[in-house]
């Protein structure tokens, strides 16, 4: 979980003060929550990036979710992580898609978000700030991006996603909000209440990825099918109902790097880790228990690993959207697929509408 979203929180440090781009305010038409399965990419921007170009409609994909907004402060002020674009949002909906753009908290800064929860003037500023934004720019939900939150801030939480879901849906807007499988993690578990949070917004996205994590001390998959199946099973027990659960899988994986007893991993896109694979001429083998190729070698005495994401992996974790009756996918992100995950993915959610 750490690895991705820590390079997630560097990011935002860098970009979240640049300033939302005026646009004209017009009559927001009504938003509803989708009849189909729900299949969302995320898009964040690069590091010199300050604006995002809409990337086109991949087969099967119905709702884009750029990276758009932070709660910057305990003041509840609303910022840019990059320059919010009507452009953007016309080339969009030209192609049929809805566009919920995601929202975080203080780039993942626990100090600031305990302080806005503690802060009723902030939440409703807060609140006010993103339904303007939902109007000014006509978009049809927003993604809640909340994380790395003291498990003492969970009713907090509970209670602030209850206050923008009512105002936010007062806009016509549909809201989801992002969450980890339950675990013990007091940081990056512990502070969802995960059947309360599905009684109030619209949808849950199940983050089923950064299963090992830079920093966790193990080399391994970033999203093995027994876990991610577990993890599943686990947020449906806990009473979360299946047509509020959308499936979060990764477009990335790790090369890991053991040397000398240290581990160390970096973030693999997937046209990257099928070079890799044929520049070292490394074996590759399918692990049907995890649902993952593998392949490693050895440079300079460093022993490299990678369990590799890829088409049919994906497919085998969209089946469980129809195995469970779920309400969709999601995928982070665009940018870092191969292209053909796109008609494998479309092929399964459209399965899974049968």
């Amino acid at each position: 979980m750490v690895g991705i979203r820590m390079a997630v929180v560097l990011l935002m440090g860098l970009l979240w003060a640049v300033p939302v781009e005026a646009a004209e305010l017009t009559e927001q038409p009504t938003a509803q929550v989708t009849k189909e399965k729900v299949c969302l990419m995320w898009q964040q921007p690069k590091p010199e990036e300050q604006r995002l170009t809409f990337p086109g409609r991949p087969a099967g994909v119905n709702v884009v979710s750029p990276c758009w907004f932070t709660i910057a402060s305990a003041k509840g002020e609303v910022r840019s992580i990059a320059v919010a674009d009507m452009n953007y949002v016309r080339a969009a909906k030209k192609t049929g898609m809805k566009i919920w753009p995601l929202v975080t908290n203080s780039s993942f800064d626990p100090a600031v978000t305990h302080a806005l929860l503690q802060n009723p003037a902030g939440r409703q500023r807060a609140a006010r700030e993103l339904v303007r934004l939902v109007r000014l720019y006509e978009l049809d939900g927003l993604n809640l991006d909340f994380e790395n939150i003291g498990a003492a801030d969970r009713d907090g939480l509970t209670s602030f996603v209850g206050e923008l879901t009512d105002a936010l849906h007062a806009a016509s807007a549909v809201v989801s909000i992002d969450v980890t499988a339950p675990s013990d993690d007091p940081q990056w578990s512990l502070c969802y209440d995960r059947p309360a949070l599905a009684g109030k917004v619209d949808y849950l996205m199940l983050m089923g990825y950064d299963e090992h994590s830079p920093g966790y001390g193990a080399a391994g998959s970033v999203a093995s099918l027994p876990w991610v199946e577990k993890g599943i099973r686990d947020i449906l027990a806990s009473g979360v109902p299946a047509d509020k659960l959308v499936l979060g899988m990764p477009l990335y994986m790790r090369l890991w790097s053991e040397k000398d007893g240290q581990v160390k991993g970096r973030t693999l896109h997937m046209p990257e880790a099928d070079s890799l694979w044929q520049q070292k001429k490394a074996p590759r083998k399918w692990l049907a228990d995890i649902g993952q190729y593998y392949y490693s070698y050895e440079e300079d005495g460093t022993r490299y690993r990678v369990w590799q994401e890829d088409a049919r992996s994906l497919a085998l974790k969209a089946a469980f959207i129809s195995r469970y009756d779920l309400a969709g996918a999601a995928l982070w992100k665009k940018g870092v697929e191969s292209s053909d995950v796109w008609p494998v993915l479309a092929a399964e959610l459209e399965n899974s509408d049968k």
